[in-house]
Formats: C-alpha cells, structure tokens, sequence
C-alpha cells in the first residue's frame, strides 16, 4: 500500500467527515473532504485523487451522490468511487455499482471495513492503471525499418531480460522513455511498478524530497519514488541535470540497496533497476566535470544511443500510419476517413525536429479535424487547418516554430483554433456566412468562438 495515496471524502455532515479522515490519515492516507457536491467536484478538478467516498444523499447541494458520481466519472473514468449512505438498502447498492461505483458502504461505518474496502479499491485501480500502461507498450510497436532503428531494436532484445542498467541516449523527443517503458514490460520486473522521475522539471529540494521522501520525528510526511518503485523500474529522465547532492545521495543507494528518508536516521532496504536517459553521449558524459564517474559507471552497463528523426526516414512512413491508427481509433475513426494524400503529406513533413513532435501534431490535427468536419479529412483540409499559422508549404520554411507542440492540450488547441479562425476571417473578408459554410462551423457557434477567443475581426 502506498501511504501517499489521497482520499477525497464528500459528505454534507461534518462529523463524518471528520471521522472518515481521521480515520483514513491515521492508518496511513492522506484524507482531505468537502461538505458539499460543488466544492468536491471543484476540488477533484484541481487535484490528483486516487478515490473518493461519496454519500449519496447530499443535503444543500446542487447534486446528490448520482449526479455527482458521474460527473467524476466524466472526468476520471477509471477512479475508484466508495458510496455510503445511513438509508442504504439492496436496491441502493446495485444502483451504485451499476452506475459506475466501486463499493458500496451503509453507515454507520465500520472503521476496519472501510479501511480494507478503500485498500482493495486502490490495489484495484493501481494494477488496472499498470496494465493499460502495459497493453499500451505491448500496442505500440517500435517500429524499425531504418538501420538505426534495426540495431536499438537488436540491443532490447538483448538487454530487457537481464537486471542490468541501461544508459539511453539521445535528442529530446526521439522516444527514449517509450524505449525504457518497453524494457521494463519485456523484462521479468514487469508485475511492478515503473516510475520516472524527470531531473529537468523540479528543483533541487523538490528532486530530493520526490526520490527519498520525507520524515518528521518518526512520522512519514511524504512517501518518495524509490519506495513506490521498490521491485520494480526507476527511469532517471534527463539524468544529466542531476545535482551534486543528490549524485552522491543516489550512489549511496546503489552501493547499500537501502536509503533514509529525509529527515530518518532509519534505514528503508530498496531493489529496483535502473534505466537512465541523457541528450549527451557516453563520451561526452565522462568529459563533464559535473558528473561523478563513479556513478556514471554505475547506471551505465550498457548504452543505446536513440537515433533522431532525421535518422529515421525509413521508419517515417510506418510512423505516421501508426501515430494515424491510434489518434483515428480514439475519435471511432476508420482509417478510409483519411485520404491518402493527407498520409502522405504527414510523411513528407521536414519541419518537426523529433518523432514526439510528429505524434502530436498528427494527434492534434486528427483532433481538431474530426471536431469540425464529418467528412473525409483530406491533404486540402490538413493544409487549410495550418494555413497562415506554421507551415506556408510543406517542405519550404515554417512561419513561425512548432513550441505549440510542447504546450498542454488546452493552450494548443486555443493557439490553433485562434491563429486558424484569424487566418480564415481575413481570407473570407470577415464574411461569417461564407466562413461558416467553408470551414463547417454553425454560424452562431462560430460568433461564440470568435468572441470567446478575443479575435479582433477588423485586424
């Protein structure tokens, strides 16, 4: 059980509430609750929750426990949902379940119960979570026409069986944690977790108290990655930015097989393997004075240098049929809504730096294209989505660069969706009708848009 996971309980009465926390923090949770159905939906929006405990009949609020049962389906699927209520019957607990609960609980609440209830829920969604990340590796095949490609494939057939550590190499982009996923999957560590902690993201204090965790005089405040990751596989993203401190904290680790939170004088026994990423080579690795050698040598038994896009061309084709499959089956697409010349016209794209760059910009055109249009999406349309934004002609220079690409999914659409509606009022003369009927957008709805996004049609 991981001592981290959080609980957000939503009950109208506040003695519950304070005893299902209570409870929850004292056996090792981290519990937080809210007295009402707009503040619990507020609340699960803004953080990460792996459960929740829901009563159904919620007084003073603008749902009950139904309603707001599926509006945190809507937004999480797969999260496990606890229903209590003091008037529970039979027939009240198969409405929750069929309407997507995990359990269902009558008050008052049994604290073992509850507690052996809410830990068979989280073991649940943990392993539902680590197998759909792995049918997702085993679906997604690396593909490897080009030479390049051939002798990384060659080197994990070689390297996943074994516990040995892996040093992967290579531009950022050109699939180096898709590399280590799939290693983890094909080795016999595949049954525990994978994590990854990337040392370009967090400060200094944030890397080492997410590594180790923390302690405070003898209580846990914070569970780190190697205690999540013990038997399984830790990826070391970007291991290059690690600092000094933790260099040392680390070698340690590998050395002792154990590690001390921070602020413990106890020791926590630890075994995982470790996989590595870097943009630098080996070579230029041993040349870097911030780097110690000792644990260099430690994570790197064997390199695999990942090759760019640009080494890749006899892989592209396969690439974008595949990044094509996926997105089409995500929007119940079939691959006749795709002409040819737009497949085409995706392989012969010269300005994407890396092979994640490829699979969002095909992801987002896929995306927007089928929102918009019902018909076949066509080289023509592709064309017109970008047009006046990033690409002028496919294979001269772009307008502006791809960063949009790096943008999370709500400000790539907005930069599109403004840059595209902007280009579009000019080229129809700011005529709403004529645009409306071009692009396939109710008119009304598009006189939203516009107003929502703050486009200046004179401009």
């Amino acid at each position: 059980m991981n001592v981290e996971e959080k609980i957000l309980i939503i009950d109208d009465e506040v003695d519950i509430c304070d005893q299902l926390s209570g409870l929850l923090n004292d056996r090792g949770f981290k519990a937080k609750y809210c007295l009402s159905s707009e503040q619990g939906i507020k609340e699960f929006k803004k953080n990460c929750y792996s459960l929740v405990i829901l009563d159904i009949w919620l007084n003073n609020s603008k749902f009950d426990g139904f309603q707001t049962l599926e509006q945190i389906k809507e937004l999480n699927e797969n999260i496990p949902v606890i229903m209590i209520s003091g008037h529970g019957n039979i027939e009240t607990a198969v409405n929750s379940i069929k309407q997507g609960a995990y359990d269902f609980i009558e008050k008052p609440l049994d604290g073992d119960l509850l507690t052996f209830k809410v830990s068979k829920a989280l073991e649940n969604y943990d392993l539902r979570n680590r197998v759909n990340s792995m049918y997702q590796i085993k679906n997604d095949n690396y593909i490897a026409n080009s030479e390049a490609s051939k002798k990384v494939l060659n080197s994990l057939n070689k390297i996943s069986k074994t516990d040995s550590s892996i040093l992967l190499s290579g531009l950022n982009g050109s699939g180096r944690e898709f590399l280590a996923r799939k290693i983890h999957f094909e080795s016999n560590r595949n049954n525990k977790r994978f994590k990854v902690i990337d040392f370009s993201e967090l400060d200094k204090i944030k890397n080492e108290n997410k590594l180790f965790g923390s302690e405070e005089k003898g209580v846990v405040k914070s569970v780190g990655i190697l205690e999540e990751v013990n038997g399984g596989t830790l990826f070391l993203k970007n291991i290059d930015r690690m600092n000094s401190k933790i260099q040392g904290k680390f070698l340690r680790v590998l050395e002792e097989k154990k590690y001390y939170r921070i602020g413990s004088l106890s020791p926590n026994k630890v075994d995982f393997r470790v996989i590595s990423s870097s943009k630098m080579l080996l070579n230029d690795f041993k040349k870097c004075n911030t780097f110690r050698n000792d644990l260099l040598n430690k994570i790197n038994f064997f390199e695999i240098t990942v090759p760019s896009i640009k080494q890749r061309n006899e892989d592209i084709d396969g690439l974008v049929k595949e990044f094509l499959s996926t997105s089409l089956d995500f929007h119940k697409m079939d691959i006749e809504n795709i002409s040819n010349d737009a497949i085409l016209f995706f392989s012969e794209l010269v300005c994407v730096n890396s092979i994640a760059q490829l699979k969002k910009f095909i992801e987002w055109s896929i995306f927007m294209l089928s929102e918009e249009q019902n018909e076949k999406i066509t080289k023509e349309s592709v064309i017109n989505l970008l047009n006046g934004f990033l690409i002028k002609d496919n294979k001269k220079e772009t307008k502006q660069n791809y960063e949009y690409l790096d943008f999370n999914i709500k400000q790539a659409r907005e930069t599109f969706e403004k840059s595209y509606l902007s280009y579009n009022l000019r080229k129809y003369n700011n005529n709403i009708s004529q645009m409306s009927q071009k692009i396939g957008m109710e008119r009304t709805a598009l006189y939203r848009k516009i107003k929502l996004l703050k486009i200046n049609s004179d401009s």
